[in-house]
């Protein structure tokens, strides 16, 4: 296997119907990292087969691209991260969840009660893929009002206020310091 191969990258296909997807993603050995609404796939593998896979879907009717981050994150390509990602999330300080909170998890939109449930979590969804759809009507039947993409970038919050049109969304990318996300986080 050449360096170019082992590199993975994430690219997204929009538009396909999943059986078409399914399709592609078996012939050019990919796999989707993240499910978003409105037929939006987030796909990974190696990079010279998610550029394939974005070519022939494009082809195909689909809106395509590739996106900036180098690594197959939310695929089996990451599976051997999974345990000491779990190791030292667990070895890390934490804090008990707060009664009057709700923690969702990003993966799947279940509710977490235990700082040991949200590690396992958390840790699991750097190799296994993310259903942001789930999560998003999750927060819809929660009645939530304000979301914080944590990052990178602004890409959830986007999602999230398309989907959620009345709530207020922001990106921590979009703060100008530390400081000011936390005044935001604090007056909210």
């Amino acid at each position: 296997m050449s360096s170019v191969e082992r590199v993975g990258r994430l690219g997204y296909v929009r538009g396909l119907d999943r059986i078409m997807l399914d399709r592609l993603l078996e012939k050019h050995h990919c796999e989707i990292a993240i499910r978003n609404p409105d037929l939006l796939f987030v796909i990974g593998g190696a990079e010279p087969d998610v550029i394939a896979l974005c070519d022939e879907a494009a082809t195909a009717g689909a809106r395509t691209g590739l996106l900036a981050v180098k690594i197959a994150s939310h695929t089996s390509r990451l599976a051997q991260a999974c345990a000491p990602l779990h190791q030292a999330l667990d070895a890390s300080k934490r804090f008990p969840i707060s009664a009057q909170r709700i923690l969702l998890a990003g993966g799947d939109g279940e509710r977490i009660f235990t700082a040991s449930r949200a590690t396992a979590k958390l840790a699991r969804q750097v190799a296994h893929p993310i259903d942001w759809a789930a999560t998003l009507t999750a927060l819809s039947e929660l009645g939530i009002t304000r979301v914080l993409d944590l990052g990178p970038g602004h890409a959830l919050a986007e999602m999230a206020q398309a989907f959620l049109p009345s709530i207020r969304c922001y990106a921590a990318d979009g703060f100008h310091t530390i400081e000011d996300l936390r005044n935001w986080v604090a007056h909210e």
